[in-house]
């Protein structure tokens, strides 16, 4: 096989960084000042969910119960495994049809996942904060979907319907190692997290889906507010569109 130049190479990775850094200068029109939007593009090509069989066999089950990318699945994915040395059990608020709940319960050796939805779309709209969302998005779903989802994946759950928190607290587990929160709107992230982190035990975290989505300004103004309140998290904003906030123990904040 006769093998490619360094020069061309070279050659390929000038053009490749020259056509993105093309594609980064898209902007998107603001939805609210102080929050811009444009083309994220990292230049980074390492896909490691390419070489995990685990998660494709998973991923592959989920996939059309989900409208959370193969980057945030595997990031969720990875993270609940990493998560299996911290005690607590799975928390998902916004489920949707069950894909990233699985996922999840699938990759923390089937610890028990809580599943907080309405099943009858978003909640909690406020005027002043949340842009694209007025209430009742994404309600083509049922706990039936859930359910046969979780049983063809071979893994557990226990659905809470209802608002969250409002009327479901009481399903909320004592000790949480990680809690996935993809609520869409300012008010219902923050009260969510507001219930949730006290819980959430040394080494877990809980994932934002909604920190970094066009439309979703009201979920990107309730995390950026949480994190300033907060000194007992570490703080990620990663590119794939997730936030995340671990919780230190308190001596390493000290």
């Amino acid at each position: 096989m006769e093998k490619t130049s360094p020069d061309f190479l070279a050659v390929l990775r000038t053009e490749r960084r020259d056509l993105l850094n093309r594609m980064r200068q898209t902007r998107f029109e603001s939805l609210r000042e102080g929050c811009s939007h444009s083309q994220v593009i990292p230049f980074a090509t390492f896909s490691p969910w390419l070489d995990d069989e685990a998660f494709s066999a998973i991923y592959e089950i989920v996939k059309p119960f989900t409208m959370v990318d193969i980057y945030r699945c595997y990031e969720l994915y990875s993270l609940a495994r990493q998560c299996r040395r911290v005690a607590g059990e799975i928390v998902e608020v916004g489920v949707w049809r069950g894909g990233t709940g699985a996922l999840m319960a699938h990759a923390l050796n089937n610890r028990p996942v809580h599943l907080f939805d309405t099943f009858s779309g978003v909640v909690k709209h406020d005027a002043e904060f949340d842009t694209l969302y007025s209430g009742g998005e994404h309600a083509d779903t049922d706990e039936d979907i859930v359910r046969s989802l979780f049983a063809k994946a071979n893994v557990e759950c226990r659905i809470h319907r209802g608002i969250f928190p409002d009327d479901t607290l009481q399903g909320l587990p004592a000790s949480i190692c990680l809690a996935h929160i993809d609520v869409d709107t300012y008010r219902s992230v923050k009260e969510s997290f507001a219930e949730i982190w006290p819980r959430v035990q040394p080494g877990g975290m809980v994932v934002f889906d909604d920190f970094a989505v066009f439309g979703c300004e009201g979920a990107n103004q309730a995390v950026n507010e949480i994190v300033a309140a907060h000194d007992d998290g570490l703080f990620i904003h990663n590119l794939n569109g997730h936030a995340l906030l671990v919780k230190q123990p308190a001596m390493a904040r000290s």
